[in-house]
């Protein structure tokens, strides 16, 4: 993935109205991976914060939700949705087999993003 398009993304992710943001993240992976990457107990919560009027959230959550939508954003665009949301859910051999979504909760920003852009680029990561 060339730095363009990354650094798009990141602008993209960091640029978007968060209720804009959680609304393609709620369409695109279902509000149950969205309530699980923001590391809420309330499954609501996405469809509140998806409201062009609803609550925003707590900044550590919208942290959280701008990461997500990176990693998603990145394995979106050169693998397609359902390849991405496989991705984010399963088991990953460059985390460790955790699921990349835990990452995203726990603000593993560097170790999801470069494991995201591995296999985009079918390459280790760094």
């Amino acid at each position: 993935m060339g730095t363009t398009i990354r650094n798009g993304i990141h602008a993209d992710a960091t640029r978007m109205n968060i209720h804009d943001l959680v609304r393609e993240l709620n369409e695109n992976v279902g509000a149950t991976v969205v309530q699980s990457m923001a590391g809420v107990k309330d499954r609501t919560s996405p469809f509140k914060w998806a409201k062009p009027n609803g609550p925003e959230p707590r900044p550590e959550v919208e942290a959280r939700l701008r990461l997500g939508y990176r990693v998603w954003k990145t394995l979106a665009m050169a693998e397609g949705k359902h390849v991405a949301l496989a991705w984010m859910m399963g088991a990953n051999p460059r985390l460790d087999e955790e699921l990349p979504v835990l990452y995203i909760q726990h603000q593993r920003t560097r170790e999801v993003i470069g494991a995201a852009e591995a296999f985009v680029n079918d390459s280790h990561a760094a």
